[in-house]
């Protein structure tokens, strides 16, 4: 390359030939994108990975693209966060997500989010499509056990079904509350990446989380298939585990995962699972995680975890029985209250006993006359779970009082 910079050289030697000679063949043999074409963003905003003081907001797009999220106290916006990363600004042909750190507990966020097309032609001609602005949301971090009242609501094993969805998320949006937790079972197994993000940033085409935050509790249908190891591409959590709390006024979360619901060693999973292993360094989380202050101190304790540790079911599911042998004393120590969970497609209300001091309730099914919604309404004397159907009939209520 005597007398040609690189530069020079890549711009006059024989790749730049060969890419006049023949543009198209070079794009599939260097891996260079084609431009964006028709671009668009799929659905609204999905904000999840609360903590008092961070969440994530995720949306998708049918392209290439970089985005950014503005926000701040008031419409006017004022604050920018780029997810960069280790010197470079994010690209995705799917998902877009952005983390928001630094935010005050208990205040309302306005934002939007910004996604721009990106068009690699070569290796120095990338092009920058018009900027595509979502319109404005809100939404308010959790208050850190600040606030005196919490309302959640609690939705399990959806299992990709479109009419239960919508039935949901539309009954849901006539009372939102402050969280809303979906309890796993979001998959029938993951075998794409446009599979992930529609079920999980735009399900049956709804917006679902753009104003009133999700947290995500991972059920065992959602760790099968081959694109189940690029869930975390499109779902967050505060701790960058599938385990975690979450305080919001008298009432601290605790998330945790049970994994397969079959030993590790059964045929079907060609040795690919270690949950045995998993549910064993949960259990050391769990200790520690019952003696935060804002775990310990808060008037109620209430565990969202997919496959009940109780009652019959784990005879049959070998994931809740090795969670509740692991996790069951740690649960009683704790002063757990509540403990809610899924995936027997079934309903059901198991109260305290000799064993546990708290009771164990459990959402229904898939389809839309077995599916349910769960809501907690507390206060720092009184928590009260009501199991509803879709229709709002109520099938029951439990009230737990505040321990001396």
């Amino acid at each position: 390359m005597s007398g040609l910079s690189r530069r020079d050289w890549l711009r006059t030697g024989p790749a730049a030939l060969t890419a006049a000679m023949a543009p198209a063949a070079l794009a599939r043999a260097d891996g260079i994108v084609r431009a964006p074409q028709d671009f668009r963003v799929l659905g609204a905003p999905v904000v999840q990975a609360l903590s008092a003081t961070a969440v994530s907001v995720a949306w998708a797009v049918n392209d290439t693209s970089t985005g950014w999220v503005e926000y701040g106290e008031t419409e006017a916006l004022g604050s920018v966060a780029s997810g960069d990363e280790d010197g470079l600004r994010p690209l995705d042909a799917r998902v877009q997500r952005v983390r928001l750190d630094g935010l005050t507990p208990g205040t309302r966020y306005h934002y939007r989010t910004v996604s721009v097309p990106i068009a690699f032609l070569g290796a120095y001609d990338i092009r920058r499509g018009r900027p595509y602005e979502s319109r404005t949301y809100s939404f308010v971090t959790p208050d850190g056990g600040a606030g005196g009242r919490m309302q959640a609501a609690i939705i399990n094993d959806t299992h990709e079904q479109p009419e239960t969805l919508t039935r949901l998320f539309t009954h849901l949006a006539e009372s939102p509350g402050d969280l809303l937790f979906w309890n796993g079972d979001m998959f029938n197994d993951i075998a794409t990446e446009q599979q992930l993000a529609e079920q999980l940033l735009y399900p049956a085409g709804l917006a679902y989380a753009a104003s009133r935050p999700v947290c995500f509790a991972r059920g065992n249908h959602d760790v099968r298939g081959p694109e189940a190891r690029a869930l975390g591409r499109v779902l967050d959590t505060p701790s960058g585990q599938h385990y975690y709390t979450v305080r919001q006024g008298p009432v601290a979360f605790l998330v945790l995962d049970t994994g397969e619901d079959k030993p590790d060693d059964a045929p079907v999973y060609a040795g690919l699972g270690t949950f045995d292993a998993y549910r064993t360094r949960q259990a050391a989380w769990l200790a520690e995680a019952l003696q935060r202050s804002e775990v310990k101190d808060a008037p109620f304790r209430v565990v969202v975890v997919h496959i009940p540790l109780y009652g019959a079911t784990p005879v049959r599911f070998h994931g809740g029985a090795d969670a509740r042998a692991k996790w069951h004393d740690h649960l009683v120590r704790g002063g757990v209250d509540l403990m809610v969970t899924g995936h027997t497609h079934r309903h059901a209300w198991l109260p305290p006993d000799a064993t546990r001091p708290f009771g164990q309730l459990t959402g229904g099914g898939p389809q839309p006359d077995a599916a349910t919604v769960i809501r907690l309404d507390a206060d720092r004397q009184r928590l009260t779970a009501r199991l509803s159907r879709l229709d709002g009939t109520l099938i029951s209520e439990h009230v737990v009082t505040r321990r001396a």
